[in-house]
């Protein structure tokens, strides 16, 4: 396990940070669109299962 970690290397490359902030809110948008689309399904759910008072 230790040699897993010791191969990883990490270093700070300012040319990518712009690439690197476009992934991060590509993944941002995906998460926020997946949970949209799950709040609206949950809403459409609820509203055509609604027990209906007497």
């Amino acid at each position: 396990m230790l040699s897993v970690i010791a191969a990883i290397s990490l270093s700070w490359k300012p040319d990518t940070l712009l690439q690197s902030l476009g992934m991060l809110g590509k993944g941002m948008l995906g998460i926020f669109l997946v949970i949209c689309v799950i709040w609206v399904f949950v809403a459409l759910l609820n509203r055509f299962t609604k027990k209906k008072e007497a």
